[in-house]
């Protein structure tokens, strides 16, 4: 069947069925595409119709036989009134999933029988940074072409079925922590952008990006550690909805920050006000952006020496460390105290899904 591009749902729900089955739904996660995807729909962001295969994924994974419809997907104002709640924090994943399910279900939310899915795009291949504790894998469709070989610029994590034990270590309360994903930075690497305008290849109107809410996040954006610690029940949420809502941080005993170089001033203030933070990259909080959420744009203040050749970190924070994030081996991490918190001395995007201990060390602060 490769010679089929786009199929129908039907055939997609029998697919989907024999694709999905290598892990039982009780050994995995919500992944963190569909956890992203429904986020930005629940913002209007993104149309219904990209979520389709959000609500795919849910469906086959619990054996659910799903509603059609002869038009568009019809989806309860209700469930969008609960995921902005989720979004912020007023629900935990489980109510919300829960209300995913069982609106799948009662068939409140009817999926459109026309929908278009590329199957083939969404076969795994799994992916050759073996971890012990995740399935680390891949779908066709994130494979490019990279001086003449295929590798992924988007891996995929599960729980392993034979790491039970080891899970009751790492596994947190999701109430308990919150892991603030990076967008603004991934915008700002991506091209033509900020480092276009750093290379001297772009004036100034480089310095004004488009926020792209559902790209990949990439190594520069600490899209592993985004994926690992949403499978071990961190709750994650956006410096979006931390510039929105600075607020959102005191309902967590701990913050965890990954590699948030780009943020706005809100943001910082609210980071670095709480009193237990960890940040987990270096070079975190390194420049300053404002947001405009009318046109989705994001636009460098200050840092990177900007707009000064002189002005390095764009907050003067005297805790910056962004020296360390040149080691990405992490052979000898550790941890140092700084004033609200503790900071990792390496980047750690290669080991995060694979060094058991560090993902203690994690839950343990």
């Amino acid at each position: 069947m490769t010679h089929i591009k786009l199929i129908s749902i039907a055939t997609v729900l029998l697919l989907l069925c024999v694709t999905f089955s290598s892990t039982a739904f009780a050994e995995t996660r919500v992944p963190y595409w569909i956890i992203q995807n429904l986020r930005w729909w629940a913002n209007d962001k993104i149309p219904t119709a990209q979520i389709e295969s959000s609500l795919l994924w849910i469906g086959v994974r619990e054996k659910i036989k799903m509603t059609l419809v002869d038009g568009p997907s019809q989806i309860p104002d209700v469930i969008k009134r609960d995921t902005k709640k989720w979004n912020l924090g007023e629900l935990s994943d489980a109510e919300f999933f829960n209300k995913i399910k069982s609106g799948l279900k009662d068939g409140s939310i009817k999926i459109s029988s026309k929908s278009k899915f590329n199957i083939n795009d969404y076969k795994e291949h799994e992916f050759s940074g073996h971890s012990p504790l995740f399935r680390t894998f891949a779908y066709k469709k994130d494979f490019i072409t990279v001086n003449g070989e295929k590798t992924p610029r988007d891996i995929q994590f599960e729980l392993r079925s034979n790491q039970t034990e080891m899970y009751k270590r790492l596994m947190v309360n999701e109430k308990d922590a919150i892991v603030i994903v990076p967008i603004f930075t991934k915008s700002a690497y991506d091209e033509p952008g900020f480092y276009t305008y750093y290379r001297g290849e772009c004036d100034t109107k480089c310095l004004t990006k488009q926020i792209k809410y559902t790209a990949p996040h990439g190594y520069s954006s600490s899209s592993n550690a985004i994926k690992v610690l949403n499978l071990l029940g961190y709750h994650t949420n956006t410096d979006v909805a931390v510039d929105s809502n600075p607020k959102i941080l005191s309902k967590y005993k701990k913050v965890i920050v990954l590699h948030n170089e780009y943020v706005t001033q809100a943001e910082f203030d609210a980071i670095t006000s709480h009193p237990r933070v960890l940040y987990l990259y270096p070079n975190a909080l390194y420049a300053k952006v404002s947001a405009n959420y009318q046109t989705d744009t994001i636009t460098l203040v200050r840092g990177h020496h900007y707009p000064t050749s002189t002005v390095g970190n764009g907050f003067d924070w005297k805790f910056d460390n962004s020296k360390l994030e040149y080691d990405t081996t992490c052979k000898n991490w550790s941890f140092t105290k700084v004033k609200n918190g503790k900071m990792l001395n390496c980047y750690p995007e290669h080991i995060i899904f694979s060094d058991a201990e560090l993902l203690k060390a994690i839950k343990d602060y």
